[in-house]
Formats: structure tokens, sequence, C-alpha cells
């Protein structure tokens, strides 16, 4: 979100305040410093823990507050998490118009991921005006009954904020990647937090990460941001916090992590955002799900589904490794997701959808990953 803030700051008819649920506030923190955002509002609404029923009702209350003292003309809500899904509740319980960024993406797979194929689904039935990533996108969208006329193809905003990020000068020295062989042997990006791949299927996860590791003892480096969910982080630690040529860190800040996937090899993931990101990078991506909902990136040949199973993940992973002209093919750089101008699309789109001209003002609040435009 933090692409459209900027654009909608640098609109004459925009005045922008930002909100943090406080969600993952130790990966926040570094974020919101990277992108110059001063938030206006901390609903501090995480516990350690949280069940989604109470994370839900909590999200309910507080943003409907916000929307109060604010009285929006719209809501922005983008992706798939709970903070948007109940942002966009939150708007329809006050009759308030949203517009959903990331509009249409889709598994097919109630269950993976979870939540969050639900979460968009609701928001898509809330939304009024949908801004999808891709083609693909809008295809689904306008099967589900949405009119085309309300359908913008406008790429994801995620690939903004990368091309921004990765055009910042980096150094490596006093960052967590300082120590890592970079440059003297292929480097892995490894990511898993899926909720769907918590239990048996992360410990298979991890099996296959073992053995790759042995087996590519003195040629892979495996580098593994551990998420901070312990039902992630005890898990990783415990099955490959021994092993020489991988590597644990902490959450990496997103200059970090997106330097790092520019130097790896290529990547093995179950992130969304990710497969997304890799393809602008030029970087392969072996995704760690049963189903994907970026199946451009399947279909365009960056991104090879490969599931949980740990045979499946290693055979993928030692064809990347030894067949130099598969890996040449995936590794080109492609604009599948967006070319870095998908938030001056999306103000652009509104400006003319809300008429915003006549106004004196507008505002914009970011919630996370959602945000409200107040009435003038």
């Amino acid at each position: 979100m933090a692409p459209v803030l900027h654009a909608l700051e640098e609109d004459s008819l925009a005045e922008s305040v930002a909100c943090c649920t406080g969600q993952h506030q130790e990966l926040l923190t570094s974020i919101l410093s990277l992108f110059r955002i001063v938030p206006n509002y901390h609903l501090h609404v995480m516990a350690p823990n949280q069940k989604l029923a109470s994370l839900t009702s909590i999200l309910l209350t507080e943003l409907d507050k916000v929307m109060q003292i604010e009285r929006p003309d719209r809501v922005l809500v983008q992706g798939d998490t709970t903070t948007a899904m109940v942002a966009a509740m939150a708007a329809a319980y006050q009759k308030i118009p949203v517009g959903h960024i990331e509009a249409g993406v889709r598994s097919h797979n109630p269950l993976e991921p979870f939540p969050e194929e639900m979460n968009r689904r609701v928001i898509d039935v809330i939304a009024d005006l949908f801004f999808a990533p891709t083609a693909v996108e809008r295809a689904d969208l306008i099967r589900e009954g949405i009119p085309p006329s309300h359908i913008h193809v406008t790429g994801n905003t995620s690939i903004d904020a990368l091309r921004q990020v990765a055009s910042l000068p980096f150094s490596l020295e006093g960052s967590v990647l300082e120590k890592l062989p970079l440059r003297s042997k292929p480097v892995v990006l490894a990511t898993v937090h899926r909720r769907e791949n918590h239990g048996e299927p992360l410990i298979n996860i991890c099996n296959a990460f073992r053995l790759l590791a042995r087996r590519y003892r003195n040629s892979m480096h495996i580098v593994i941001p551990v998420h901070p969910n312990p039902n992630v982080n005890a898990c990783v630690h415990r099955f490959l916090g021994d092993i020489p040529n991988v590597t644990l860190t902490p959450p990496l800040g997103y200059q970090e992590l997106v330097a790092l996937a520019q130097c790896c090899h290529f990547a093995l993931t179950d992130s969304g955002g990710l497969q997304e990101e890799l393809t602008w990078l030029g970087k392969p991506a072996l995704v760690l799900r049963n189903v994907t909902d970026r199946r451009e990136a399947v279909d365009a040949g960056a991104a090879t589904l490969v599931g949980t199973d740990t045979q499946t993940i290693v055979s993928a992973a030692i064809e990347l490794m030894e067949n130099g002209a598969l890996y040449q093919r995936m590794a080109q750089p492609r604009e599948i997701y967006g070319d870095g101008n998908s938030a001056r699309r999306i103000v652009d789109i509104l400006r003319n959808q809300d008429a915003w001209l006549p106004k004196a003002s507008t505002t914009a609040i970011t919630i996370n990953q959602a945000a409200v435009q107040p009435a003038a």
C-alpha cells in the first residue's frame, strides 16, 4: 500500500493520514521507516497466539472508530489479510464504497491459502472498484459476476515498491547478510510461513532443506529468514539449526530481503508476494504449495509448483541446480505483475471514478493494508 499512499500524497487533492493495526510490529517498523510513513493512528490490536476470531472482532471495533472519526468517501484495501477483509466489512457497515487493490487473486481452494482465499473473496463481494494485477484476475472476477466496467487491470503495487527499493543504495556491511557467501557459491533463499504448511507439511519441507544442504554441502548455501510465528520458528530451528551451510536469520527488513533475492540463485517459498517479486527480478521460484494463486508465474515458466512432499521438493531443486538450460529459461526478468507504475494508475482511476476535481481536499489513511479516503 505504500506506493498508493505516496501517489495520493502527490495529488493536490489528497491529504494522507496513516494508521497501523500493529500486525507483526517487529517487521512493520522497518517498513514504515524505509517508505517514510509516519502513522497517525496506532491500534495495537495484536496479541501473542491470537485467534482469528478475536483478531477479527477487535479489528472491526477499532477500524469502525477510525472510520467514524475520518468519515471516508471511499475505503481502499489491499490484498487478502484479515486487516483488509475487516476494513472492507467496517466500510460496508457504514455504507462506504470499497476499492480492492490486488483484486481477483484466486487459488480456487478455500483452504489454501487459509484464511486469505476466504478473505479476498469476502472483500470482492463488498467492493465496487477492482484493481486487478493481471488479465487472469480480471477474468476470474468476471466469472464471479463482477461487471467488467468495474475492473481495472493496473499491475500490482508490490512491483512499484520492489522497483523503488531495488534502486536504492544498500551496503552489506553491518547487515545480517554481511557474512553470507553471496559471491562464492549459489545461495538459495527459502521462506515458509503459510498456516496450511504448519505441522507435517513444514516438517517435510525442513527435511527437504536438510537433504539439499547435505547433497550440496560445498556448493550451496541456504538462507532462511525465519518467520516469528512460534509454529514455524520452533520447527525450523529444530530441524535446521545445526547445519553448516544453512543460515537461519531473524525476519529481514524489506531492503535486506530484496538484496538477498537479487543475489540468490533461486528461491524455495510459499509466499505469494515473493512469487510476484521473483519474476520481476528474474529469479526462479519453487513454490512450496499444493495450489498457487499466482498462476501467471507458473504459466510463464518463471515458477514451478512443487508442493510439500520432501522428495518432490528435492528433485525439483536438483534439476534447477544441475540443468543449466532449465535454469536459463526460468531466470528471465518478466513484468508479469506490473511495470512499477500501478499506484499512479490506481490514483488516476480513483480521481476519475470518484470525481475528486470539484473537491477542496481528500484524505487517505493507510491501515496496514487498508486505506480510507475521508470526505472533504
